[in-house]
């Protein structure tokens, strides 16, 4: 494992994802004299605890002393947070994605049912629907409950230490999605908001939402801090801030006008059109795509397509319990 110093009492540990094409996360861990603070953690896998755990006894973290604060409800991001948060820990997390959390808690067989649906509409076989949710690790490393919850709002404050972390709402990658800046030290922590060498996954999360019209109009929100060093989710930080934002743009800019085009040959579902899209996996063929890739490329298109039909380019219309989308 690697721990990491970034700035006096601010440090990185690089939690390994074993077969994730993510590879790993970082979780951020500001020490002070009084409090911690635990930025995300890692899935649910003991993998992730061992490091994490090795990583916050390298630094002298005692648990009872640490509060938590997690960007998103990924796996990836909070899904150790039960194993390590304590009576005295503060859990701070955002009402939106909670809500999604709560919903697939409480509900749990409807909350799939919905979301098999939602996977059936998009173009996905029987048994393609099966394989995804059972390889998908939100499914396989969450844990069955969490403690209890802070609830954060944009612009509230984080003390620790010397930093003082201001809450910046960036939804897009999912509904409540939570940076933190430090405005002093010019500091911007991004979860999965912007990454440096990959691009978040924009999936949809609801049949009326907008995630993508979302997520641009938080970058655009966030490209005018004052940033020297961004601290992102996966990967390496990096310099570069508002370059990195136009480069995403652009990005999300060419996937739009190339989901144009592939409707430009005629109708097909959101599986259909991502198979047509260019992606970055290592794979011959849309047919050798790993399964929950499949299902993360289709919802990446269905992001798009919303976005399209919020413009009114782009129309849907449902034949035999699955959307087709053409050209308006």
């Amino acid at each position: 494992y690697m721990v990491d110093e970034i700035r006096p009492n601010l440090h990185r540990i690089e939690v390994p994802l074993p077969g994730n094409p993510l590879k790993s996360i970082n979780s951020y861990v500001v020490t002070s004299g009084d409090r911690n603070l635990v930025i995300d953690t890692g899935m649910m896998r003991p993998e992730c605890e061992r490091v994490l755990r090795a990583g916050l006894d390298e630094l002298d973290v005692q648990l009872a002393e640490t509060d938590f604060f997690i960007t998103h409800l990924h796996a990836d991001h909070m899904g150790l947070v039960t194993e390590l948060a304590t009576d005295t820990s503060t859990v701070y997390f955002n009402r939106p994605d909670n809500r999604v959390v709560v919903a697939a808690r409480e509900d749990h067989s409807r909350f799939f049912d919905r979301l098999i649906g939602h996977t059936r509409r998009g173009g996905f076989s029987e048994q393609e629907i099966e394989e995804s949710l059972r390889e998908h690790p939100g499914y396989k490393y969450s844990p069955p409950d969490y403690p209890p919850f802070r609830f954060v709002e944009d612009g509230d404050e984080l003390e620790v230490g010397e930093y003082r972390f201001v809450v910046v709402a960036t939804p897009g990658h999912t509904p409540g999605h939570r940076c933190l800046y430090e405005p002093e030290h010019k500091l911007f922590l991004s979860g999965d908001h912007v990454l440096g060498d990959i691009t978040p996954n924009i999936t949809v999360w609801a049949m009326d939402d907008d995630s993508l019209g979302d997520y641009l109009a938080s970058l655009d929100k966030v490209a005018e801090l004052d940033v020297e060093l961004v601290l992102p989710g996966h990967r390496t930080s990096f310099n570069g801030f508002r370059g990195r934002i136009d480069e995403l743009k652009r990005h999300h800019r060419h996937r739009l006008d190339e989901v144009l085009a592939v409707l430009a040959a005629g109708t097909g579902t959101a599986y259909q059109v991502a198979s047509q899209m260019t992606w970055d996996i290592v794979a011959k063929s849309w047919q050798d795509f790993p399964v929950v890739q499949k299902w993360f490329a289709v919802s990446e298109a269905t992001s798009h397509l919303r976005y399209l039909e919020h413009r009114d380019q782009v129309v849907s219309a449902e034949q035999d319990g699955v959307l087709l989308y053409g050209l308006k």
